[in-house]
């Protein structure tokens, strides 16, 4: 709470209470002044805490440095030995974090070398070093769950099945350090998926650039997941016979699966720049593709309305 006179007023340490009064000063050796503080609810008289701990800081330097009695009586003097005390144990801080900082990194870079040892594909080692790696920006010390607990909480702005996944991820982090924790609960509300027409699905294809729109017609044909797609390579396309052989992920199964011309079409009018038929980064690619359906969805919509427009006149 601040005063009229612009002073902070500090709460009473005996009870906590808010309701105090100016009571006096402290004059020091140094010629410093501490104000004095009495509680109305207890009757407890008390020293500006800000000032007291300062002060108490001090004293230890001063110990530590030759003796309280060797302090310099000059208040400038005091001063500036209490600014070089702030800034040691800055500088300590600054290793510490520091120190944190490279232990945390350490740990996530086990983390994902312990999930490669377990057999964990390299798309599931890459989402979950990149989760926690999330949880650290935005403020958590994964070496401490109630502090992993406390950011989980705050993302607003994340799904019930995002934090889930995040949870998941953190109880497998802890495992590899052979620790536990009581993990918060949070149930995610079952919904039925989207399925959009098939004209609305052409009419994403169509509008995409070559690349994601070979890649949405092997998808809308196939059934693959995005993984396996991506992982195609140029010998499983068959393109005499029209066939596509699948490589399976997360357990499924090898598959072939019979194809349009018009998906091989768009197969053989891509770049043949290495064995792989989609090159780059599944993450960057996705990333390109929601850039590309907003740009659809936007056109769509201002279509619709332009048309709804003339009805109307």
């Amino acid at each position: 709470m601040i005063k009229g006179d612009g002073m902070a007023t500090p709460t009473c340490p005996q009870c906590g209470s808010e309701r105090v009064w100016k009571d006096g000063v402290r004059y020091l050796a140094d010629g410093s002044v501490i104000q004095r503080w009495l509680c109305r609810d207890c009757g407890y008289r008390f020293s500006d805490p800000s000032k007291t701990s300062k002060r108490k800081n001090l004293h230890n330097f001063y110990r530590r440095v030759g003796g309280w009695e060797d302090q310099p009586k000059n208040s400038a003097k005091a001063v500036e030995a209490l600014k070089e005390l702030e800034e040691t144990e800055k500088r300590a801080a600054g290793a510490t974090e520091k120190s944190t900082e490279a232990d945390v990194k350490g740990k996530i870079l086990e983390f994902a070398w312990w999930m490669k040892k377990h057999g964990y594909s390299e798309a599931t080692i890459e989402r979950r070093t990149r989760l926690l790696i999330t949880l650290v920006n935005r403020g958590a010390n994964i070496l401490n769950p109630e502090s992993v607990k406390d950011t989980i909480a705050k993302q607003d702005g994340w799904s019930l099945r995002t934090k889930v996944h995040a949870v998941d991820v953190y109880t497998c982090f802890l495992k590899m350090l052979g620790r536990k924790w009581e993990p918060p609960r949070y149930k995610p509300v079952k919904k039925l998926p989207f399925i959009p027409l098939e004209e609305e699905l052409d009419a994403l294809i169509s509008g995409c650039n070559k690349k994601t729109a070979a890649f949405l017609q092997l998808l809308k044909e196939t059934g693959m997941r995005a993984g396996e797609a991506w992982r195609l390579e140029w010998i499983d396309v068959d393109f005499e016979n029209r066939l596509v052989k699948v490589t399976p992920e997360k357990c499924g199964e090898p598959r072939t699966i019979n194809v349009s011309n018009k998906l091989l079409a768009m197969l053989n009018a891509l770049p043949k720049v290495s064995h792989k038929v989609f090159n780059g980064s599944l993450r960057h690619f996705a990333r390109s593709f929601r850039r590309q359906r907003a740009r659809i969805a936007h056109k769509a919509s201002k279509s619709t309305h332009k048309q709804d427009n003339i009805s109307y006149i």
